[in-house]
């Protein structure tokens, strides 16, 4: 437990890690450093000293040899006893070639045997020698050992020097006493010495390494602990161009590279997320956890949800306020039919908790594969059709708003003539002539009729789109449309000219078809500031009833041709003020009836719009408009 934890103190910081090697290094070396000084040290201390005690040996031999030559025993005695009393001496001892003890200044010594691999060396190598021996007790002497040679004068009791080339062997033991002492004072003074060199190597170098590599690291993890709390413009004041500085260069393109990366994701997301906002549906992103990973404005209005909670919170309690997700066994949910069930796309109604109260919305939903690795997720528009109905059946009304001031023209010459009818009604009465009053009844009669043919057409215009689908004759919607523009088009000095071929028919709303026609003529009105001709035509073709608004306006320029049937997208040439909306429906109405139109324009020239509907007299279509006639009627 305690080597982990210290193990674990250790491995959390590079610093201490490099004052362990560092300190745990140099204790090794400086340790083998004293351990080989030492020895060398004593080795010279012992080559030192042995070399004194030969030359001292050589001195005492000389000595010893003279008494010997003239058998001056006692005198020999005396030299050994006045040596062995010598404080550095312990003993001196002559010994026999059979390493026998013969005289000796110890004389517990003389006739012990001596045998050594020592003296056994100075016998056979004939030359002096000295060595440390441990004589117990922990007494160590140095022994210092010389050969006496065989010489002519001592011929007369060894024999010949070939036979017997030496002698015997001087033995001196010396005292290492004081020599100890000095090599382990020497000793002690090299190790403080050594101590003291590697303490200041050790101090030198931690400093070198605290300001060459610590600090830098200090300062390159300070910066890595910025760049990871956010501050992506974090960068290192490099110096030098060592291994280190081409590190915090390397740091600092890193985070000049995130700093620029991040900047090109958060710029990237920034530009879906305002495409995704400019959609005029709902629009958001599913993961396959049921959780919402993106969403847009519209999105957020529809449900009434703040766009920073909707991200990260789940698909089926943002839109439909359930705890749990929804029964995919009884409703249709994208994420099972997508991801689940491999799909390729769904498209449905739902009912969604909207702001307000709960809606119906048509879901159009495609799989969608992220970015490298990432699980699959699902693209949701949600376009609300109750918001939708509403908008178009505004703009429908507004549409009639502007229609007010020609049908209260309309309706004003009729009442008009009704008024002077009444008027000479009753005079006639009055002077007593009523036989002459039924002409004006008649007169009141035709003029009410009229009333009544313009409101009919306004309510039928003012009806809800989409209900109703029924057999409309052609001529009778055109000449219903015509009447009712007939201010507007004398207001802006506009001729209307019908060219229908008879008996054409189709099947439509009633409602519908007279708006898609209010709005393509109210379109030519727009286009002509000056006036001119609108000329309304009506044929069969190929299967199909066709009928086109011919205008002499300015024209549609090419670029735009595309965008006219986009919502709230306009460009009256007579400058006035419209929302966008009225081709858009006419759109809208082609959808929902099957039908198409066609468009051809050149600019100051003027438009030609053509919409073409099923020929419900047609032979091959007959079966088909029945069919749709049966479906409508007995649909809920």
């Amino acid at each position: 437990m305690i080597m982990a934890r210290f193990r674990h103190w250790a491995g959390a910081s590079v610093q201490r890690k490099l004052i362990l090697a560092l300190g745990g290094l140099l204790i090794v070396v400086s340790a083998l450093f004293l351990a080989v000084l030492s020895t060398l040290y004593r080795n010279q201390m012992i080559s030192v000293h042995a070399r004194a005690a030969g030359q001292i040996n050589e001195l005492l031999q000389g000595a010893l040899e003279n008494a010997m030559l003239k058998r001056d025993i006692p005198g020999l005695l005396q030299i050994l006893d006045g040596l062995g009393r010598q404080d550095d001496i312990a003993r001196v001892m002559i010994v026999n070639p059979d390493f026998e003890v013969r005289f000796s200044s110890d004389p517990s010594r003389v006739g012990q045997m001596l045998d050594s691999p020592a003296l056994q060396e100075a016998l056979e190598s004939r030359a002096p020698g000295a060595r440390y021996l441990d004589e117990g007790g922990g007494e160590v002497a140095m022994r210092s050992i010389n050969p006496v040679l065989n010489r002519s004068e001592c011929r007369q009791c060894h024999g010949e020097a070939a036979e017997h080339p030496v002698n015997g062997l001087l033995v001196v033991d010396y005292r290492a006493g004081a020599i100890r002492r000095e090599a382990f004072s020497g000793a002690i003074w090299l190790g403080v010495l050594g101590l003291a060199v590697v303490t200041l190597a050790s101090a030198a170098m931690w400093i070198a390494l605290r300001r060459m590599v610590i600090a830098p690291l200090d300062r390159l993890t300070a910066a890595n602990r910025a760049l990871a709390e956010g501050s992506l413009d974090t960068q290192l004041d490099i110096r030098g161009e060592d291994e280190i500085a081409g590190l915090g260069q390397a740091f600092n393109r890193m985070s000049a590279q995130i700093e620029s990366q991040l900047a090109t994701i958060r710029h990237s997301e920034a530009e879906l997320q305002a495409l995704l906002d400019a959609l005029p549906d709902g629009v958001r992103v599913i993961g396959p956890d049921f959780r919402i990973l993106r969403a847009n404005r519209a999105y957020c209005r529809q449900t009434g949800h703040d766009p920073e909670t909707v991200a990260g919170s789940f698909c089926y309690a943002s839109s439909h306020g359930r705890d749990t997700p929804c029964p995919h066994t009884l409703v249709t949910c994208p994420v099972v039919e997508l991801i689940e069930k491999g799909a390729p796309a769904v498209t449905f109604r739902d009912r969604h908790h909207c702001a307000g109260g709960a809606r119906t919305v048509e879901v159009s939903s495609a799989r969608i594969e992220l970015a490298g690795d990432g699980p699959p997720c699902v693209v949701e528009a949600i376009r609300d059709l109750d918001t939708q109905a509403r908008i178009s059946q505004e703009e429908r009304l507004s549409e009639i708003g502007l229609l007010a001031a020609g049908v209260a023209h309309e309706i004003f010459n009729p009442l008009s003539s009704v008024e002077l009818a009444l008027a000479a009604l009753a005079r006639e009465f009055d002077q007593g002539r009523p036989e002459r009053a039924r002409a004006y009844f008649d007169t009141i009669r035709s003029e009410v009729g009229k009333c009544i043919e313009i409101t009919d057409n306004l309510l039928m215009l003012s009806a809800p789109p989409g209900e109703g689908r029924q057999l409309i004759e052609l001529d009778r919607v055109v000449s219903g449309v015509s009447q009712l523009l007939n201010y507007q088009a004398e207001q802006g000095g506009i001729t209307i000219v019908t060219e229908l071929e008879p008996g054409l028919r189709l099947i439509a709303t009633d409602a519908d078809l007279r708006m898609l026609l209010t709005n393509l003529i109210m379109n030519a009105f727009h286009a002509m500031p000056k006036g001119g001709t609108v000329t309304l035509r009506g044929w069969r073709e190929a299967g199909k009833v066709r009928l086109s608004v011919t205008d002499l306006g300015i024209g549609i320029a090419a670029a735009d041709l595309e965008r006219i049937f986009m919502p709230f997208w306009s460009r009256r040439a007579d400058a006035s003020m419209g929302r966008g909306l009225g081709l858009s429906i006419v759109r809208g109405i082609l959808e929902r009836h099957g039908a198409t139109i066609e468009v051809e324009s050149s600019l100051g020239r003027g438009s030609v719009f053509t919409v073409s509907f099923p020929d419900p007299d047609a032979p091959e279509t007959d079966a088909l408009q029945a069919d749709a006639i049966t479906s409508q009627e007995t649909s809920p």
